[in-house]
């Protein structure tokens, strides 16, 4: 019996992990999509001249 509920709380977090990855996937891509959209390119140009610019 004890191993009968072990099995299934494992294929309960094996189900909740799995989601979970696929949200952090998402996530992820969504995060990166948004960093790289042509529309942030001037902000990001700037930034990139931040460390060369003279106080």
């Amino acid at each position: 019996m004890v191993i009968r509920e072990a099995a299934a709380q494992s294929t309960t977090l094996g189900w909740l992990l799995g989601a979970m990855t696929i949200v952090f996937l998402g996530v992820f891509t969504a995060w990166t999509a948004w960093a790289y959209n042509p529309r942030r390119r001037a902000a990001l140009d700037a930034a990139a001249r931040l460390p060369l610019e003279e106080q």
